[in-house]
């Protein structure tokens, strides 16, 4: 597994700002190809969410998970991947930062290179680009 990281400081207390990313159908607000989250349950280790989407014309839907949950602290998520694919977790990390807070992302997967030397890094320069862009995407529906 590569763990991939990335942080930014947010405006709003540490509070607020977990309240937001706890409020799963608030992920529609951060990625503008989401349509939809299904969840049946209260949001709590072990909840399991769908989100739903459309890419370029095509419907997707992915089964995620709760798998850690601490309120203002931590909150993190599994995507489950069909196979040949590897699961992804994402765990977002809360820090009281003067009046604001830092949040920080990380992504855990496999990275797979089939071997091409150099892939890797590159790979892992994408992820923390899409890292750095979710951030931005919450900071900015959080602080507006």
């Amino acid at each position: 597994m590569t763990v991939v990281e990335s942080n930014i400081s947010i405006s709003k207390p540490v509070k607020e700002v977990f309240a937001f990313l706890s409020d799963l159908n608030n992920q529609t607000k951060l990625n503008d190809t989401l349509t939809d989250v299904t969840i049946s349950e209260p949001v709590a280790v072990g909840s399991k969410f769908k989100l739903i989407g459309t890419v370029m014309g095509r419907d997707f839907d992915t089964d995620n998970e709760i798998i850690e949950m601490e309120p203002n602290k931590v909150l993190s998520m599994k995507t489950i991947a069909a196979p040949p694919a590897s699961d992804i977790i994402n765990t977002y990390t809360f820090e009281g930062e003067g009046d604001g807070t830092k949040l920080t992302l990380s992504m855990d997967s496999v990275i797979m290179t089939g071997g091409v030397p150099g892939m890797e890094d590159m790979v892992k320069n994408q992820l923390k680009n899409g890292l750095d862009t979710t951030l931005a995407a919450i900071k900015k529906a959080i602080e507006s």
